[in-house]
């Protein structure tokens, strides 16, 4: 039986005909998945119309072209492919930071949505491990996939966790780096370049200090966290909208983050809600590591799979708690061996546990030269 999550290889040379081969091949699932998110833009944030909803997404697509113009032509095949709008194509990709722009003659919106991912890097004496939970309103569940994107001419390869539509969540390149997200609800939110092509943009990087350098350089649009790692170099960054700020730092010390900002600065341009289990979640993660000292992959898969403080917990069950089939749930787990190339990656939740091994092939490793 085929695992749910077995990765499709997309291998065109062309972007714009990989693009178009992933639209067509999940073309009802996009078509869906746009339409269920479009709708949350309207619930959960201060857009009064599909229309409204469409135009502010559309102000997207040059910034993606000028910015990553390989990326915006992948974008514009998804939506070819699917017969999905481009427009509507962003609103897939690039959701969570649409809720938080508004329009200019509207008040901010409420913030209801604050749950999200948890991200968790540790360093063992085989190498470092890097990962998260994927959490998101749950809905969006059943359009979770795996993706390798290996042009056949080349020599980059990508291995992402994903959606139907989506050009890539977090993952692992073939020249080591590794990049996790956790969403961050900023007060700052602008028209900026779409984030799952900057995900994509930094795992081809050569390195987590260009791939670094890559998230310095780039247009946000809102808040995100993001931790870049190689196996040689650890960077754990918060961003807004306007700021960027380098929070974390260090390959040898363990790094967790959930959806709330450390950094002070920062903290005045975020928009927690109230019902956040951000904090909850970065306590129990606290709490696990000091208790169980986890070095390895298993270590990391156990914390990321962890339900205590059940439903407020790690592996998360708001959609329960809230009865709301649309609030936040774990929709996915991804963990990456950064000396190995190898990755776990599993669907839902950790107690329906089906987990897959995955690898890169010619993977260049960065790990240091024996002494």
């Amino acid at each position: 039986m085929t695992h749910p999550l077995s990765p499709v290889t997309f291998d065109d040379d062309d972007p714009r005909a990989r693009g178009r081969a992933h639209g067509e091949l999940w073309r009802a699932e996009i078509r869906e998945l746009a339409a269920i998110r479009a709708e949350l833009c309207i619930r959960r944030a201060a857009y009064r119309s599909l229309d409204e909803v469409d135009a502010m997404a559309a102000r997207h697509l040059p910034v993606l072209a000028a910015e990553l113009p390989e990326m915006s032509q992948e974008l514009l095949g998804i939506a070819e492919g699917s017969g999905v709008p481009a427009a509507r194509i962003v609103v897939l990709n690039h959701y969570t930071d649409l809720r938080d722009i508004q329009p200019a003659d509207l008040a901010p919106g409420a913030g209801e949505d604050g749950d999200g991912c948890t991200a968790i890097y540790l360093s063992g004496p085989d190498g470092p491990v890097l990962g998260q939970t994927w959490d998101m309103h749950a809905t969006a569940a059943p359009f979770v996939r795996m993706i390798r994107v290996a042009p056949r001419n080349g020599t980059a390869e990508v291995l992402c966790l994903t959606l139907t539509g989506c050009l890539g969540l977090a993952g692992l390149g073939r020249d080591g780096v590794a990049v996790t997200i956790n969403n961050l609800t900023s007060t700052d939110a602008r028209v900026g370049l779409v984030w799952p092509a900057l995900v994509r943009a930094m795992l081809a990087e050569p390195d987590a200090r260009a791939a670094l350098a890559r998230l310095q350089a780039a247009p946000l649009s809102s808040g995100h966290h993001y931790m870049i790692a190689d196996g040689r170099d650890f960077f754990g960054v918060e961003t807004s909208g306007e700021l960027k700020v380098l929070t974390q730092l260090g390959p040898k010390a363990a790094h967790l983050h959930t959806n709330h900002c450390f950094d002070p600065v920062l903290r005045g341009r975020e928009n927690v809600s109230r019902q956040t289990t951000s904090f909850d979640r970065l306590n129990s993660a606290t709490t696990l590591y000091l208790q169980q000292r986890p070095r390895d992959l298993e270590g990391l898969w156990r914390m990321i799979g962890s339900h205590d403080g059940y439903p407020r917990s790690i592996c998360s069950h708001v959609d329960e708690l809230r009865g709301d089939p649309s609030a936040s749930r774990t929709c996915a787990r991804l963990a990456m061996e950064l000396w190995s190339g190898k990755l776990r990656v599993a669907p839902g939740c950790s107690r329906d546990d089906l987990p897959l091994e995955l690898e890169l092939a010619g993977f260049a490793s960065k790990r240091p030269a024996a002494p």
